[in-house]
């Protein structure tokens, strides 16, 4: 098959990076792909240095794209593209226009959530162009499914996956620890990923805090989010450490491509978002065997099995979280079986499955 990827973003998160990653993936299952992105956009750097060819497009108009739509419609049935593939809400109405009437499948990836009504006739019109609704969670279906015109049989679940490697033997912990510089004998706590507000990292500095989690080290990765106004988050929080006292238990460290060992180096990961769509640091943490305590909202209930594979606290509550922490050792961990979802020979598998019925 012949899949047009396109991303109008000129942002660098979860979406785009898991666009460039599917992307990938496909080529290497033996289709051929392309990827329209924004020049001088994070996507289109990333792509540059890949292997992956790229076809750079102005940043489109959200609304009523209509010569972009015609020039897009134009190339996918030039180049007899099979699918038009994307992750973005704000490229639905470009592509909803462009794949209406031609032999080219509109496949939506899912990666936010939908949380009030869209069923005004221009969002039936673009809902009812998409061939292929993806969601990563079952929740997320569900609430697709209750907010938008789109029917049952649009819609499918695939979750996120991750390469089989973070699947494999983990670090040996010492080891680990020497290579990131972390005490040897300590607990230890991750949290990855940029800082923000609303990534609960406050939340982590206040639990260690508390008398019952007061042998616990943190290990903070990540910097603030890029052109992010306002408050400098990581000097906050870094101030916040010195006046309850915890400084020399909080290791910050800047963002890092290689995270499994960082995993290997803790006894347990903290998911302390407000509300994670679909966290894929869950994940990650859970493929390298590390109990994982989060937050109970978005996505993260179920990709912890309620409870069954995790252990869950309310958003905000730092002291539930000290608590966990404490009894750390009662916390459930997914089976291997329930672990293959996430790897990326099963979800190939099953994007190929969808494809080809498609077709």
């Amino acid at each position: 098959m012949r899949i047009a990827f396109l991303s109008s973003s000129r942002g660098w998160g979860g979406l785009e990076r898991n666009l460039q990653r599917y992307a990938t993936w496909m080529k290497d299952a033996g289709h051929e792909v392309e990827i329209s992105a924004v020049p001088q956009s994070p996507l289109a750097h990333a792509v540059l240095e890949s292997d992956l060819p790229l076809r750079l497009i102005p940043r489109q108009r959200r609304y009523l794209p209509i010569k972009a739509g015609f020039a897009l419609k134009n190339h996918l049935l030039a180049n007899r593209f099979d699918a038009l593939w994307i992750r973005d809400p704000r490229d639905l109405p470009l592509s909803a226009m462009a794949t209406r009437n031609i032999p080219c499948d509109l496949i939506f990836q899912q990666g936010m959530q939908i949380p009030n009504p869209k069923n005004a006739p221009w969002h039936r019109a673009r809902f009812a162009a998409v061939r292929h609704w993806v969601c990563p969670l079952e929740c997320l279906r569900e609430e697709a499914l209750k907010n938008t015109p789109l029917r049952p049989e649009q819609t499918k679940v695939i979750s996120l996956a991750l390469e089989d490697s973070w699947f494999e033997s983990k670090t040996n912990q010492t080891i680990a620890r020497k290579t990131w510089d972390l005490p040897e004998k300590a607990p230890i706590v991750g949290l990855f990923g940029r800082i923000d507000a609303l990534k609960g990292h406050a939340d982590l500095l206040h639990a260690i805090a508390e008398p019952n989690a007061a042998d616990w080290h943190a290990l903070i990765i990540g910097e603030n989010t890029p052109n992010a106004r306002g408050v400098d988050q990581l000097e906050a929080l870094k101030k916040r450490a010195i006046e309850l006292n915890i400084a020399n238990r909080v290791h910050w460290k800047p963002p890092s491509e290689n995270l499994q060992s960082a995993y290997d180096c803790c006894d347990a990961y903290a998911m302390c978002s407000a509300s994670e769509t679909f966290g894929m640091v869950t994940i990650e943490a859970m493929a390298r065997r590390v109990p994982v305590v989060g937050t109970d909202a978005g996505g993260t209930p179920e990709l912890l099995g309620n409870g069954s594979k995790g252990q869950l606290y309310r958003a905000g509550n730092h002291k539930q979280l000290a608590s966990s922490l404490e009894n750390r050792e009662k916390w459930p961990l997914p089976t291997s079986e329930q672990l293959a979802q996430f790897q990326r020979s099963v979800a190939v598998t099953q994007w190929q499955d969808l494809l080809m019925h498609s077709r």
